[in-house]
C-alpha cells in the first residue's frame, strides 16, 4: 500500500509541476490545442469532432477554444471536401509560429530541470511515463 501512496504523491507532484509550468509561460495560446491540430496536419483532416474525442474534451470546449484561435488568426477553418457541412482545421503561419515558440520556452525548462540526469535515465522516465499514461487511459475507457 505504500507503493501506491507514493505513486499518488508523486503523481500528485507532477501535475502541481505541470501547473506551474504551464503559468510560467505566458503565452496567447493553448499548447495542447494548437499542437493536436498540428498533428492531423499532414493528413489535412483535423475535425473538430476528432479533436474531441481524441483529447477526451467536451465537444463544445474544443469549439470555444477553436473560434477563440480562428479569431486570434493562429487557426484557418477549411470548407471539408468529402462533406460540406464539415470543416477541417489548419495552423496559419503565425499559429505555427506561436506554436514553435511556445514549444521552445517547455522544451528550455524541462531541459534545464533534467540537467544532472543520464540519457538513460530520461529514457527510463520517458518510456514508464508513455507506459503509465497509456495504461491509465485504458483503465479510464472501460
Amino acid at each position: 500500500m505504500n507503493e501506491r501512496r507514493g505513486l499518488m504523491d508523486a503523481f500528485h507532484d507532477l501535475l502541481k509541476a505541470v501547473r506551474l509550468l504551464k503559468q510560467q509561460q505566458p503565452s496567447i495560446a493553448p499548447l495542447g490545442m494548437l499542437a493536436a491540430i498540428s498533428r492531423h496536419e499532414p493528413a489535412g483532416n483535423c475535425h473538430m469532432k476528432e479533436l474531441a474525442a481524441e483529447h477526451a474534451l467536451d465537444p463544445s470546449t474544443v469549439s470555444r477554444a477553436v473560434a477563440t484561435l480562428v479569431r486570434d488568426g493562429l487557426v484557418l477553418r477549411i470548407a471539408d471536401p468529402c462533406d460540406g457541412r464539415a470543416s477541417t482545421l489548419r495552423l496559419t503561419d503565425r499559429g505555427n509560429t506561436v506554436l514553435d515558440e511556445v514549444r521552445s520556452r517547455y522544451e528550455d525548462q524541462i531541459t534545464a530541470a533534467l540537467r544532472d540526469w543520464t540519457p538513460e535515465e530520461i529514457a527510463t522516465l520517458t518510456t514508464s511515463l508513455n507506459r503509465f499514461a497509456n495504461d491509465l487511459i485504458l483503465e479510464a475507457s472501460r
